[in-house]
């Protein structure tokens, strides 16, 4: 009887043990890094593409998102991502100048005005000359900003005059523009413009209207000329050690669904925060929204073509293509100028 009972029981275990403590296993978890803050397009550009990848894929993958340079800085996102300190992270290579020599070229003048058209134009630009720069990595992603202005806190810019000896903060090849405006170029981070601003330190900035809030450089900022020189990329990259490991049907579609979906939203969101900024600065008491003719419109634009000349055989000098990527942008932009 007892040996009837405990062959019962093993029986019973044994039928049971596929139920016990197994599980699915573990999400894969994924650490975005951005430098924005909390509240900020950049959060809500990174946010989009965390919910893309959780709706996707379901309890298979976990991210969190660290804002405000929480896990890693602006500078270091590139190498703090390739090393594996964050999983995924927004990289602008103008601020790091001179580390991605040939994407350079999407910083120069002229601007495409929509970031939606810009973005679409750069992502195939970038798989078409650029990907080499990019090896250490995995790109998920690259769009593109709007085109920036010039934002002053105590003299208005009306002319390229104005802009002599004035000094502006600015980063990657802006300096190259700046000097060719006649202006000073201040290297900073983003965070600590706000502050210079207010001191005096630097008589305005070179950025977005949509910057305007986020970084609370309205406050500051009282003068505003819509003049549409030059327009940076972000890419979106993610560590190749973790990409690789990924499971097969999650990297295909890491590798085909999610960079359209996440350049599409990027670009929506840009355009969508500038027209919210330029509205911002227009209704804030205190503030005056400078629109250039056209005819000085193409005089800021021609200035600063200039630099792309002496930028092309800067490169052809380290032995690579300056002159034919110049050559392709133009064609790439053409139709897309105004």
């Amino acid at each position: 009887m007892r040996k009837m009972a405990a062959l019962i029981a093993a029986v019973a275990f044994l039928t049971a043990v596929p139920f016990l403590g197994v599980s699915k296993g573990a999400p894969i978890e994924l650490k975005i890094s951005h430098h924005g803050a909390s509240v900020s397009k950049n959060q809500e550009i990174m946010k989009a593409g965390a919910d893309w990848i959780e709706k996707r894929f379901g309890d298979r993958i976990k991210v969190t998102i660290y804002p405000s340079q929480t896990l890693l800085n602006a500078a270091n996102a590139f190498d703090g991502t390739a090393n594996g300190i964050a999983d995924i992270s927004l990289v602008i290579p103008g601020w790091t100048q001179g580390r991605f020599p040939k994407s350079e070229v999407l910083d120069l003048p002229p601007a495409i005005p929509s970031a939606v058209d810009a973005t679409n134009v750069y992502y195939e630009f970038y798989k078409k000359f650029l990907t080499d720069e990019w090896k250490a990595v995995k790109v998920l992603g690259v769009h593109v900003q709007v085109p920036q202005s010039i934002h002053t806190k105590r003299k208005p810019i009306r002319t390229l005059q104005d802009m002599k000896g004035e000094k502006f903060r600015i980063y990657g090849i802006g300096k190259d523009i700046m000097n060719a405006f006649g202006g000073i170029p201040v290297a900073m981070p983003m965070p600590e413009a706000y502050e210079a601003i207010r001191q005096g330190i630097v008589s305005g900035i070179m950025v977005p209207f949509a910057e305007m809030k986020s970084y609370r450089l309205i406050d500051v900022c009282f003068y505003h000329t819509q003049a549409d020189i030059m327009a940076s990329p972000f890419f979106i990259v993610m560590n190749l050690k973790k990409y690789n490991a990924l499971p097969a049907d999650i990297k295909k579609a890491f590798d085909e669904e999610l960079p359209p979906y996440w350049n599409s939203e990027a670009g929506k969101i840009w355009n969508r925060e500038e027209q919210t900024g330029i509205e911002e600065v227009k209704k804030t008491a205190g503030h005056e929204f400078i629109t250039l003719s056209a005819a000085d419109r193409k005089l800021w634009n021609e200035r600063a073509k200039t630099i792309n000349g002496p930028w092309a055989q800067a490169l052809e000098a380290k032995g690579l293509p300056g002159k034919m990527l110049i050559a392709e942008k133009y064609k790439a932009i053409e139709k897309y100028l105004r």
